[in-house]
């Protein structure tokens, strides 16, 4: 009992590594001396910033459970329940199993006079009133309403000076973590004494060998500037670049390659082929035997594209001309010798965009639906799969093609709040993995450079200390516009959107739901049996 990494090692059976055990060390001695210290634990991803203090709190527990007193531990939703868990299952070692206890009203565990109570620091909930004679637990520093804190959970230590420990995770440099430790770093420089622990992967690589290959494998999945592995395992904070895609991302982006069409450059960008030009142009496309995968973004339909009456035929317009596109991109798929280390590379090859059309009815002017020319542009590319946004309006035409094309090869996605946020975590590791290419801009204002303009514009949000994979905001400002010879206009991010969807067909190809190898007919050789005696 008189000192915490033999008691980690002989009674709970789980020793702590040297970088957990300092920063312990620190922290007990505040509690021995009631100097009353706040300390910042943040470490790399699962390498055990919670252990740490579960198993400090185990051993203030049989410390003080004779002498008595409260330490209090504070959460928002599972992190309470987590932390509570992980308590109990360091308490059934083989000195206190059997012998601690559950109690309520607060709900606390219990060993001897000795107690950890379990507060929600959620602002709603009522958490007054209780006193952390010992030591008071912040967890997931970086969810937690600073002011809340200081009202509600401050005042817990002040009638003995208690040491206080704030757990989290880096998000971004205006959350309560980050301003935490700014407060706190600020107070080491007036009196040495060390009060943040902040552990990257080189400090946990250095002790452990499987961190050290796990890391490799994130890192090769996701890429080492994705913003998930900056924050959650080289702790650097979110915002510190502009937008979601900086100039470094957008070189990445950069296939190299040039957009594959129907063998005649289409002027009018929005007037995709008509199922007429089904297998015209064949012979023009630069690639055989190639997989081709397609994602499609839809918008809503455009009050003045109704058949026009007798007297306007001809002036079927678009009433909203700043409204977004249905986009629908092609994409090449590079497996086999092609694809990198992580996975087949995606290949944008070719878009058609169409504002406002009607979606199932004819057009008066001589155009077919937007449904019909769909549905000849993917034929026409002969794609194996179709991942489109099936939300509102989109759902109707995704049903559809799903019905002419077979339902096995169209993936409908709903795009919500948390799966918009994954799908831009999903996409940026491609792109971060060198796994995504857009074809070339080839002048101004064509179907590239509207896509390269998009991202540069487009820019995320993070509520403080939420995590990226459910609650990343990522889209292009509604007051965004650009200039072009036709004046100031509208940016979208319909180009953008339809681009990202790749990443859930990459996830459907991991989750071998798509298939996107390659097979060959070949006629093998017949064998003949008593040619193959001839020999004895």
């Amino acid at each position: 009992m008189g000192e915490l990494g033999v008691f980690s090692r002989e009674v709970l059976e789980r020793p702590l590594y040297g970088y957990q055990l300092e920063a312990a060390r620190a922290i007990l001695e505040s509690v021995r001396r009631r100097e009353g210290h706040e300390f910042l634990l943040v470490m790399a991803r699962q390498s055990g910033k919670n252990e740490t203090v579960s198993q400090l709190l185990v051993y203030l527990l049989n410390v003080l459970q004779r002498s008595g007193g409260n330490m209090v531990y504070a959460a928002i939703g599972e992190g309470l329940w987590r932390g509570m868990r992980r308590l109990e299952m360091h308490l059934d070692n083989a000195w206190n199993k059997n012998v601690w206890r559950r109690e309520g009203r607060p709900t606390r565990r219990s060993l001897g006079e000795a107690s950890v109570v379990f507060l929600s620091s959620h602002r709603q909930a009522f958490a007054r009133g209780e006193t952390a004679q010992h030591l008071l637990v912040i967890d997931e520093l970086q969810d937690q309403d600073a002011a809340h804190l200081q009202a509600v959970f401050q005042p817990m230590r002040a009638t003995t000076n208690a040491t206080a420990v704030y757990l989290g995770t880096v998000r971004t440099t205006y959350d309560a973590l980050w301003l935490k430790k700014e407060e706190l770093e600020r107070l080491q420089e007036q009196d040495g004494v060390r009060r943040v622990f902040m552990v990257g992967p080189e400090a946990v690589c250095a002790e452990n060998a499987h961190y050290e290959a796990f890391l490799a494998g994130e890192i090769a999945k996701h890429g080492r500037k994705h913003p998930l592995i900056k924050s959650e395992y080289f702790l650097e904070p979110l915002d510190n670049e502009s937008g979601l895609f900086p100039e470094r991302r957008v070189k990445l982006m950069r296939g190299g390659h040039g957009r594959a069409e129907f063998g005649v450059r289409n002027a009018e960008l929005t007037h995709p082929p008509a199922p007429s030009q089904i297998g015209r142009g064949r012979e023009a496309r630069v690639v055989d035997r190639e997989v081709f995968v397609a994602t499609l973004d839809v918008a809503g339909i455009d009050e003045g594209t109704h058949p026009p009456t007798p007297s306007q035929v001809g002036r079927g317009r678009l009433r909203d001309r700043g409204r977004d596109y249905t986009t629908c991109t092609i994409f090449r798929v590079a497996s086999g010798k092609g694809q990198v280390a992580s996975g087949p590379v995606y290949e944008a090859v070719d878009v058609f965009v169409d504002q406002g059309s009607q979606h199932f009815r004819e057009h008066g002017d001589g155009r077919p639906s937007l449904a019909r020319q769909l549905l000849a542009y993917l034929e026409h590319w002969e794609v194996s799969t179709l991942v489109g946004d099936a939300t509102g309006v989109g759902e109707g035409l995704l049903n559809w093609l799903g019905a002419a094309m077979g339902s096995e090869r169209v993936y409908p996605f709903k795009f919500t709040r948390r799966s918009k946020a994954q799908l831009g975590v999903d996409f940026l590791a491609l792109v971060e993995t060198n796994r995504f290419k857009y074809f070339d801009v080839e002048q101004a204002y064509d179907d590239a450079w509207w896509f390269f303009e998009q991202a540069r514009r487009c820019v995320f949000e993070l509520e403080a200390g939420r995590p990226m994979e459910t609650h990343m905001r990522w889209f292009v400002p509604e007051t965004t516009k650009v200039s072009t010879p036709q004046g100031r206009v509208a940016l979208h991010d319909d180009r953008l959107v339809s681009a990202a969807l790749i990443a859930e067909a990459d996830k459907l190809v991991r989750e071998r739901k798509v298939f996107v190898g390659r097979a060959e007919s070949v006629v093998i050789r017949g064998i003949d049996p008593i040619e193959e005696l001839s020999g004895w």
